[in-house]
């Protein structure tokens, strides 16, 4: 009898090892397929949406992540189903039309960006993203006065506010008075100083009223922080405008 049992012990041990190892598998293969549903926003609330189809806040994150992916339609799929819920106090109004105005700017889409935005200006009337984004449309429309007549109210509401200072600093550009494009510029970077792009816009103010070390300054700043390589180009060949400016001087 002994003998038996020690004839079906490595048989034994055999199967609970074989059973040990399909057991590690399923569980690596799960954690494995759990672990590609956080590999991105779009996946994670896309995940989140299914679990919770009736939860507003869900399909106003999943939409979020949509638009920032670049998938317009579906997100804006997303926002309507948000508004055809039930108001559950989770998503604000100003959120979501901030939202919608977003992908139809991006879809070139302004006069539908200007209705979303000034919808959720009804629910807040000084909200100053909503205004800065009004004001950063109208500038694309070419309506100067209107687009600095929103971002001052922006800036009213939130003084100092980076992105509305921009905003202006942008108008002045476009309208030619770079003196004050240039001091715009200057403010908002003093706010907010890791935004690439408005040591460019500076360079090319401050260029215009003569002011070609501090040009020359800051669009050296804006080379050390650029990476996209037609970008850095670009910066290197306008330095060397820059210096046979100054070298004339």
């Amino acid at each position: 009898m002994k003998k038996s049992m020690q004839r079906q012990k490595p048989s034994f041990l055999l199967a609970v090892t074989a059973i040990f190892l399909l057991l590690i598998g399923v569980l690596t293969f799960l954690a494995y397929k759990r672990n590609g549903i956080y590999l991105t926003h779009v996946t994670l609330w896309a995940d989140i949406v299914k679990q919770s189809p009736e939860k507003r806040r869900a399909h106003e994150n999943y939409g979020q992540a949509l638009s920032t992916a670049g998938y317009y339609p579906e997100a804006l799929h997303e926002f309507q189903t948000v508004m055809a819920l039930k108001d559950d106090g989770s998503v604000p109004p100003r959120d979501l039309y901030r939202e919608i105005g977003v992908v139809y700017y991006r879809l070139e889409r302004y006069d539908d960006a200007v209705t979303a935005w000034r919808q959720g200006l009804k629910d807040s009337p000084y909200d100053p993203s909503l205004l800065n984004n009004l004001s950063v449309v109208m500038l694309q429309k070419g309506r100067y006065d209107e687009a600095a007549k929103y971002a001052q109210q922006a800036l009213e509401g939130s003084p100092g506010m980076p992105q509305a200072l921009n905003t202006m600093a942008q108008v002045y550009l476009a309208k030619h008075d770079y003196e004050k494009a240039a001091r715009f510029f200057l403010m908002a970077l003093e706010q907010d100083p890791d935004v690439p792009q408005r040591y460019w816009n500076a360079a090319l103010a401050l260029e215009k009223i003569k002011n070609y070390e501090k040009a020359f300054q800051y669009a050296n700043r804006y080379l050390s922080m650029e990476r996209e390589p037609e970008a850095r180009q670009r910066a290197l060949s306008y330095l060397q405008h820059l210096r046979k400016i100054m070298g004339k001087q």
